[in-house]
């Protein structure tokens, strides 16, 4: 049976495309481009204008969005699926607003980097042309059956065939800022400069519960102070069962044996896409006349880079 995954934990997300190997000594990272050094894969984030055509074939690193306006991007993550380079499954976010991603598995996570690129002043009235990365939601999470696993199980880039859900996730305890890249021309260069790239890996991070579906006493796909008075357990022992019981049911069943929620932390550095065998993500943004955002995701277990 599956379990829709309605109230999400958030957190910023883009990604990349073409594995590439960078052979920049680390030590010169902050004089250069910004980027560290290592295999990355590439995702372009393009912008266009009012009546591009775009092709709707699968492959490459390029999603297209409206060079002015709002638009989404989904991610998605599968720990049994052999795709070892990042794969655009729909590259057009410029028809019905959303493209799709999906990034290799990596056990360990990425390091997450981006810098905007193209014309400095392109932006509404021929400001400054910028993009903003909203937080990032899960739309979808769910594991393979382990006492009868799904054959195909690592082709599927969504959970609407899978077998089992992950849970419930509740609601939200941490919410990334947006992210706001700016292309500028600080000296009247005509656009000659490049910006640097940034880290933006703490917008990967999941941090929130994770609950087990036999703890939805009403069946509508969220935990929340109805199923705390729908099972009527004093989990606070102030003699009232009401609202201020969920935070202690949670760290309740934090501590059984077996447990049947699970708390990631900021600390616990944990990566969005490690919460399920499968996680799909969805992330807004708006962009105010930006050409190419350029995001690189380097695996953490290859790169020679300490985060400060």
């Amino acid at each position: 049976m599956i379990v829709a995954v309605s109230v999400l934990v958030v957190a910023a997300l883009v990604l990349g495309g073409s594995t590439a190997l960078a052979a920049k000594p680390q030590s010169v990272i902050e004089k250069s481009n910004g980027f560290p050094s290592g295999e990355h894969f590439n995702l372009n984030i393009h912008g266009k204008k009012n009546g591009f055509n775009c092709d709707p074939t699968p492959g490459g690193g390029s999603v297209f969005v409206d060079e002015v306006g709002p638009a989404k991007i989904q991610y998605v993550s599968n720990k049994k699926s052999s795709v070892g380079n990042l794969t655009v499954l729909d590259p057009c976010a410029v028809d019905d607003g959303t493209a799709k991603v999906q990034l290799p598995y990596e056990r360990e996570g990425y390091y997450v980097f981006a810098r905007i690129l193209g014309k400095p002043n392109n932006g509404a009235g021929g400001n400054a042309s910028s993009i903003i990365l909203y937080p990032n939601v899960v739309v979808q999470a769910c594991n393979d059956d382990p006492a009868n696993p799904a054959p195909d199980f690592g082709n599927y880039t969504n959970c609407d065939d899978a077998l089992l859900a992950l849970g419930l996730i509740t609601n939200n305890v941490y919410v990334a800022e947006e992210e706001t890249y700016v292309r500028f021309d600080p000296e009247v260069t005509k656009g000659k400069g490049k910006s640097k790239a940034t880290d933006i890996t703490r917008l990967f991070t999941y941090v929130g519960w994770v609950v087990d579906e036999s703890l939805d006493w009403d069946l509508d796909g969220d935990i929340d102070c109805d199923d705390v008075i729908g099972w009527n357990i004093d989990y606070n022992a102030d003699f009232v069962v009401d609202c201020n019981d969920l935070d202690a049911m949670l760290e309740y069943w934090r501590t059984q044996d077996p447990p049947k929620t699970w708390y990631f932390a900021v600390s616990d550095g944990m990566w969005i896409f490690n919460i399920a065998d499968l996680v799909v993500t969805e992330q807004g943004l708006v962009n105010d006349g930006t050409k190419l955002l350029q995001i690189r995701f380097y695996p953490v277990d290859t790169t020679e880079y300490a985060p400060q």
